[in-house]
């Protein structure tokens, strides 16, 4: 290999840009007539993804949470317009080799089930919560939040130490904020479709979502505490156990005085539904 060769190489591998810096070079290519919408619309999503870091630091992750967030839900030609331009800006940086992925294939349209009477047909199903429950996963998403921007920090310092082919803490960083964005997307999905139970108003008498009851096993006469949650909130070390368990399943519905068979790991045992707290 020539030593010019060898040094249009090594500065190829040494090509650090900011993605305000790729989108100034996108926006200068662009054709006059298509310049101000294309503008426009790839401007929102390097605000979202932050201007100032490294186009290395992108992950498929992200653009699959914009997709999620920000996509268009059907086919009408200005949100169709929209994400094309975003996506034509993705495919020019992997074009110019400002990153390695091809990250256009994680923006893509995403089309809702429509009636005949052309009104969206999508339905969440509902996912009942506890107050405590809410709350938990909402402090729980704030701090997931956070710990996003810091990944998102150490991404860009990462990618900033030499070649981002060898560069461990760069991968690692980029795992843990994947799986730290689908933790965000699980809650707030949750969230969304989530109703808070108000137990002050459920029948005393029987054993529903949300109920506080205490169990005594009808062998050992030891009792114990629990709450009746969804799978979503349950968290056996708390108490709170699932509607899907076999202990959940058994008591539900159940009223007060009443004795559940359930099976477990030990043999089947019995347990007296001793009162509802």
């Amino acid at each position: 290999m020539s030593e010019e060769i060898t040094k249009n190489v090594e500065s190829k591998d040494e090509i650090s840009i900011t993605i305000n810096d790729a989108f100034q070079e996108y926006v200068k290519q662009l054709p006059k007539k298509n310049k101000r919408n294309a503008q426009s619309d790839v401007a929102k999503f390097i605000r979202w993804i932050g201007g100032e870091r490294l186009t290395t630091s992108i992950v498929p992750s992200e653009i699959g949470e914009y997709n999620e967030n920000f996509g268009p839900k059907n086919t009408s030609r200005d949100l169709t317009d929209r994400i094309t331009s975003t996506k034509e800006f993705l495919i020019f940086i992997k074009k110019k080799e400002y990153v390695n992925l091809n990250l256009a294939t994680h923006l893509r349209l995403r089309k809702s089930k429509v009636s005949s009477k052309g009104k969206s047909m999508i339905s969440s199903p509902t996912i009942r919560l506890t107050q405590s429950g809410y709350n938990e996963m909402t402090k729980q998403l704030a701090s997931l939040q956070k710990e996003r921007i810091k990944l998102t920090a150490e991404i860009q310092r990462a990618a900033a130490d030499g070649d981002v082919r060898e560069n461990a803490p760069l991968e690692a960083a980029r795992e843990s904020q994947g799986m730290t964005l689908g933790k965000i997307r699980e809650i707030e999905a949750t969230l969304k479709a989530a109703v808070v139970i108000d137990g002050s108003k459920s029948d005393s008498n029987i054993v529903q979502i949300g109920s506080k009851l205490e169990l005594t096993d009808k062998i050992t006469k030891t009792a114990g505490k629990y709450q009746l949650v969804e799978a979503n909130e349950a968290n056996p070390l708390d108490g709170k156990i699932s509607t899907v368990s076999p202990l959940g399943s058994a008591v539900l519905g159940q009223n007060v005085g009443e004795e559940v068979n359930v099976n477990t790991p030990r043999g089947n045992q019995v347990y007296i539904i001793s009162k509802i707290l």
